[in-house]
């Protein structure tokens, strides 16, 4: 007897740890974590998306985008609306806030005489390379960004959620000096993100990084507006031009209209379409 209830507990105890491991939600869920950052010292919060019938027993693509909060909330009813379509396949997206608290004054001012002050959003996503004895707490803010996103973010999300963690399941997205944040990490660290879509890149180091002609780059959707400087035009022909060198897949395109959200809308909307699509 005691043998039978002995299997019994051990049936149910399987039964049970197998149930937690299905599905969790079904349906979608859109929700705002943090983790603390070693290497910045302070909590980061980033935004969640899950889809519909997430498992944990299954492999998604994850994208992990910068600028989390407002630009990344009307996310969740584009993708509910294309994977309950069918015509993408359930992906996960992960968007880590920046730090908006205001870090330098430029010497640079407005029409009006006010300075113009930087956040450390700013000093996080671009590497403005600071070298004055009073910026000594945005000195290594850059680098330290990038081992967090790198080491801390991604790690902390794939380990969550159970995923794989491969190159080729994970894709970045960013707009304007999150846009140039994602150009930096591609160029230094191409073995870690598979796929890449970066709108109005401001920053990233584009015609003074090293492009090596033996390296595969990830593959690169690059988009800029008609209606922004002439800058992004002359930079995305740099990057066709190595890109090319190094047989590295790249789709640079213009679209219509500036440096706004809702422009980079429709170009999501698009790529994702054609990149995560159902075969």
């Amino acid at each position: 007897m005691k043998n039978i209830l002995l299997i019994g507990f051990v049936c149910l105890l399987m039964f049970s740890c197998k149930t937690k491991k299905e599905i969790i939600f079904a349906e979608s869920k859109f929700i705002t974590d943090s983790i603390y950052s070693i290497y910045l010292k302070e909590y980061r919060k980033h935004n969640v998306y899950l889809p519909k019938d997430f498992s944990l027993n299954k492999n998604y693509p994850i994208i992990f985008a910068t600028d989390g909060g407002t630009s990344i909330t009307d996310k969740k009813t584009e993708l509910d609306s294309l994977i309950n379509k069918k015509i993408i396949k359930p992906i996960i997206l992960i968007a880590s806030f920046s730090n908006n608290k205001i870090a330098d004054s430029t010497s640079t001012t407005l029409g009006n005489g006010k300075k113009v002050y930087l956040n450390y959003r700013n000093f996080e996503y671009v590497d403005r390379k600071p070298i004055r004895e009073e910026d000594s707490l945005i000195v290594d803010r850059f680098n330290n960004h990038k081992s967090y996103f790198m080491n801390e973010l991604i790690t902390k999300i794939e380990k969550t959620y159970n995923q794989k963690g491969k190159k080729q399941n994970r894709y970045f997205y960013g707009v304007s000096n999150g846009a140039g944040f994602g150009i930096s990490l591609l160029n230094s660290n191409p073995e870690l993100i598979g796929t890449y879509f970066c709108f109005s890149t401001f920053g990233g180091d584009v015609q003074t990084n090293v492009w090596n002609k033996k390296t595969i780059y990830p593959n690169l959707f690059l988009r800029y507006g008609s209606e922004e400087p002439f800058f992004l035009k002359e930079e995305a022909e740099h990057l066709n031009s190595k890109y090319a060198e190094s047989n590295s897949i790249i789709d640079a395109k213009q679209f219509k209209g500036g440096h706004s959200n809702k422009y980079w809308k429709n170009e999501f909307i698009e790529i994702i379409c054609m990149v995560m699509k159902i075969k």
